[in-house]
């Protein structure tokens, strides 16, 4: 089976830099010179305490009602009710209880949930510089080249000689769009933007897709001058051409591989202790943002190794799952049966997932019509078809193989990520040519799926497939879509209310690093619908505007019933895990979202009864 390997640009789901560093990062040697004794020891849990006061939401079934108190013990929720039923029942099974009262305001819910994060990738890249459009959950102001350079600038100023300036996460379609000729356009970064930046040091960036390395002409001749790029370059006479034919944007795998064997060593080893290194950071990010639980939508057998290095040695302080990347017929061979997990496990298996086109921002998406914009593939880029069908009008036969394996023979779960219409019209029909039965209930996924018609929801209705949006789409990129990637088209994106209108399961994520974590923030996004990059901050689409309540069960119970794991988790039912996050506010009476509901202060963050963000007082109730 063959594919196109342009995939995912400015996507987080599928990751050349991994696959061509995977022989050099993943080694036996680099993995022993990780810590192997316990690091960080996780809190013992504290005694059963019940909680009232505030506003508690539980979250059952998705519900946003409120209870007056509720209990917890031994890493659960024990009970819930009035308070003198929760406090009696503390006292006939729980004696020497903790009781804590929230004061007026306070909100106690279910740990917030990210059902689509890159753990490993996003930690890989984390000692680079950033140059990225984002300031914690806000677009970075004034994020232009100029500004980009000045970054890079200082950097350089403070590193050796023999260094490379190493940068991460530029991204064209968060820079001021361009007016050239009456039509709108991204601004096109090449080796002349970054040669008026530096063309002494060398540079080296990779977009926030990982799928494109942007060098300057100091990198470009260290790259044509490696010996153990001969191989490679063979398609180029001379430095001068390779110069000319990439203008220093090195694309996908066959392009990016020369200038990553390239790098000093020095710096390319401390990729991989970076990526065990900050995972802690990742999580205490996530924590500090109410998150409880994460669920890493590419995972690979090199990247479950790393996670489970880190938590041997590290405190868990958040809950993972996964699903499994297979693009390949050979890697579905290898999956054993499907089992829904009954209790909680890390990095637990809920789904397969299958990359089927690029990205929008990325004008890598697959449309049925151009990009109004200049793009270097105008349709954008569907990864099956070979190089004989590079723009299927159908779904190609390898990708229905591949969908048919899965589904029907191996009867796994599937999460496709599918942005452009195109790509998310042949998932669907991927999906009512081998759901047989949607009765049975199993719970596939249509990943940022970006751009659909009522009828692609409708669909998806009967097909029991439901909808999980990125839905930073609208918030932070949504004025570039509009204004010059697809004008109109744009009111497609993340059609929430509509798919809520027919009574569907939706979830929001972060696809994090492509936006920053952040529940509250997408809930908010979600409710407002404001592009954030529109001077006016205009809403595109109001129609799709949904409620706050709605955003709420989105990040919470529906979160975790997508991801299979309601059965500990998403709402504080009697016997889930008592993972709960406590907030300065309820974000279900904010009544003006805007740049509000994301900065709500998260006061405590709790992972099965222990603490793991902030700090409380509780008072114990003497019961002698």
């Amino acid at each position: 089976m063959e594919h196109h390997h342009h995939s995912c640009t400015h996507c987080g789901c599928d990751n050349p830099i991994l696959k061509l560093l995977k022989d050099e990062l993943f080694t036996p040697e680099n993995f022993a010179q990780l810590p192997q004794e316990r690091l960080v020891s996780r809190s013992a849990q504290i005694d059963p305490f019940m909680v009232s006061g505030g506003t508690i939401r539980p979250m059952i079934n998705g519900s946003v009602e409120t209870v007056p108190a509720i209990g917890f013990a031994e890493g659960k929720v024990v009970v819930s009710g009035t308070e003198e039923e929760v406090s009696a029942f503390m006292q006939q099974n729980h004696p020497g209880f903790y009781s804590r009262v929230l004061p007026e305001g306070n909100t106690l819910l279910p740990g917030l949930i990210e059902p689509h994060v890159h753990l490993v990738p996003t930690a890989m890249l984390m000692g680079w510089t950033d140059v990225g459009g984002f300031e914690e959950q806000v677009l970075r102001q004034n994020y232009n080249i100029v500004n980009v350079g000045s970054i890079i600038r200082k950097t350089i100023a403070k590193q050796q000689p023999n260094q490379w300036f190493l940068g991460a996460g530029l991204d064209p379609a968060l820079m001021p769009i361009l007016n050239e000729d009456g039509n709108k356009q991204l601004l096109t970064i090449d080796i002349n933007v970054l040669d008026e930046i530096s063309n002494e040091q060398p540079i080296l960036i990779i977009s926030a897709s990982m799928h494109t390395i942007y060098v300057n002409s100091a990198a470009l001749l260290l790259i044509w001058e490696n010996e153990d790029n001969t191989k490679y370059l063979s398609d180029y006479s001379s430095y001068e051409d390779y110069k000319s034919k990439t203008q220093g944007q090195l694309q996908e795998e066959k392009g990016m591989q020369p200038a990553l064997n390239t790098i000093p060593k020095i710096q390319k080893a401390a990729m991989f202790v970076n990526a065990f290194l900050n995972l802690r950071d990742i999580f205490e990010t996530a924590n500090a943002r109410g998150v409880t639980f994460m669920h890493d939508a590419g995972m690979n057998d090199g990247q479950k190794k790393i996670l489970k290095a880190y938590l041997a040695v590290n405190a868990s302080t958040v809950r993972i799952g996964a699903a499994q990347v297979c693009n390949k017929i050979e890697d579905v061979e290898k999956l054993g049966t499907f089992t829904i997990k009954e209790q909680y496990e890390d990095i637990y298996l809920s789904h397969v997932k299958v990359i089927s086109d690029g990205s929008n921002q990325g004008l890598t998406g697959y449309q049925s019509e151009p990009y109004l914009c200049y793009a270097t593939n105008p349709y954008g880029v569907y990864n099956f078809g070979g190089e004989n069908n590079p723009q299927p009008q159908d779904p190609p036969v390898d990708f229905r193989t591949l969908m048919g394996l899965i589904i029907r023979d191996k009867k796994w779960p599937v999460m496709i990520h599918a942005n452009g219409n195109l790509a998310v019209d042949f998932a669907i029909d991927a999906f009512r040519e081998f759901v047989k039965d949607p009765t049975q209930g199993v719970r596939h996924r249509i990943e940022h799926c970006s751009l659909t018609t009522p009828q692609n929801l409708d669909d998806m209705k009967n097909l029991q497939v439901s909808p999980s949006f990125l839905i930073g789409h609208v918030g932070y990129w949504g004025y570039a879509f509009k204004e010059a990637i697809f004008g109109q088209k744009s009111n497609m994106l993340d059609m929430c209310q509509s798919a809520l209108k027919r009574d569907m399961k939706i979830t929001l994520h972060s696809d994090n690093q492509v936006s920053p974590l952040g529940p509250l923030r997408m809930m908010e996004q979600s409710i407002t619908r404001r592009m954030e990059a529109d001077p006016e901050w205009n809403v595109l689409n109001p129609a799709e505007c949904i409620t706050h309540e709605q955003a709420l069960t989105a990040v919470t119970y529906d979160a975790a019933w997508q991801c299979y794991a309601e059965q500990w988790t998403g709402s504080l039912k009697v016997g889930n895990l008592a993972d709960f996050v406590v907030l300065q506010q309820d974000p279900l009476k904010m009544k003006n979202p805007y740049m509000h509901m994301r900065n709500i202060g998260v006061l405590e963050t709790w992972v099965g009864g222990t603490l793991v963000y902030g700090s409380t007082v509780s008072e114990k109730v003497n019961m002698a």
